[in-house]
């Protein structure tokens, strides 16, 4: 009876919702998974099927290892291609093994596919699979089998090679007491006959522009090697603003970073120049596009003119900030002193 009705339902569904490859619009996406119920900690396949107007890019990189807290993906398959028939549009498709170590019904979120029109089009757009969810078995113990006792530890000899990791180990340890106790005397010895060095930092300023010189005459873009050269150009920017602004942009993404340089308040002809510059970026390292040499040469003047228009912008902000606590220094010692003058009359 339940299989006759999940059928009818199966055929109202099929007959009310239009199917994912039956019409063509910007971009559908959908998900399905391999079976209804899992136990704990076992695998189970999600099939994300993709259908695109062709040279649509999809950034596939959006999936990461875990789709929420309770969703470990475990891996992910090949990305295969096929075109639809009287369709200019092509289905992309990608098999997810997923695990959940939860029990009972859980959740599987929605999965939000980042695309952009063209290479060109720095614009990005997002649809979404439908939300579904899951059964997750616990483990099962069979409480038929009988009680078996503890077997206790054999004690055994210890042998005369189970003790070498022991000596050698206190060994080891001896000397690296020795080795501290060096040290420190050393530099005690050090620090009373000459004062310790301290190498000067290099400005960051200083080192983006070296590493810019070098990147312009290395010829990456020229030679063919795009993915080269815009990691090593936005390479140059995220340690200019790691140094420079103390910005961690090494460990961060692009919309990460454009989000902390927003808290700078720099300009917004230069900010774009960063945002432009880091899009680009990303369509050619994540979605293998490839931009015209003008692009190219636009990129590293852009960076190159954020490296030094926010450079002046930060040195002038400091300025700033130095002449106002220079100016509340001085109110405040000549109000002390103008109090100290009325407290003496």
């Amino acid at each position: 009876m339940k299989k006759r009705i999940l059928r009818i339902l199966t055929l109202l569904v099929a007959i009310i919702t239009p199917n994912l490859y039956g019409y063509s619009q910007d971009v559908v996406v959908k998900g399905n998974i391999d079976r209804d119920s899992v136990l704990t900690g076992h695998t189970f396949n999600y099939d994300l099927n993709i259908r695109v107007p062709n040279g649509y890019i999809i950034n596939w990189n959006e999936i990461g290892d875990t789709l929420s807290k309770s969703i470990d993906v475990i891996s992910r398959s090949e990305i295969s291609e096929q075109p639809i028939d009287n369709s200019s549009d092509i289905l992309l498709s990608q098999t997810l093994s997923l695990a959940s170590f939860d029990t009972g019904y859980v959740e599987i979120p929605k999965i939000g596919i980042k695309y952009y029109k063209s290479a060109k089009d720095t614009t990005s757009y997002i649809r979404y699979t439908d939300m579904m969810d899951i059964y997750v078995k616990p483990a099962t113990i069979d409480t038929t089998m009988a009680y078996k006792p503890i077997i206790m530890p054999v004690k055994q000899n210890i042998t005369f090679e189970e003790t070498i990791p022991y000596f050698g180990g206190a060994i080891v340890l001896a000397g690296l007491i020795l080795l501290i106790i060096y040290v420190v005397r050393k530099s005690r010895n050090k620090e009373n006959n000459h004062e310790e060095e301290v190498k000067p930092q290099i400005p960051a300023i200083i080192t983006a522009r070296e590493k810019l010189a070098l990147l312009k005459d290395a010829n990456l873009w020229q030679s063919g090697r795009y993915k080269d050269y815009y990691t090593d150009l936005t390479d140059i920017a995220r340690e200019y603003l790691e140094g420079e602004f103390e910005i961690d942009a090494i460990e961060m993404t692009s919309d990460e970073i454009l989000s902390e340089v927003r808290k700078i308040h720099l300009d917004d002809l230069v900010f774009n120049k960063l945002e432009k510059t880091l899009t680009t970026a990303d369509l050619v390292k994540f979605a293998k596009a490839t931009p015209l040499s003008a692009e190219n040469e636009e990129a590293f003047k852009n960076i190159n003119s954020f490296v030094e228009e926010s450079y002046t912008f930060h040195q002038e902000l400091e300025k700033k900030k130095m002449e106002e606590a220079k100016a509340k220094k001085y109110d405040f010692e000549e109000h002390t002193e103008n109090q100290e003058m009325e407290e003496t009359k």
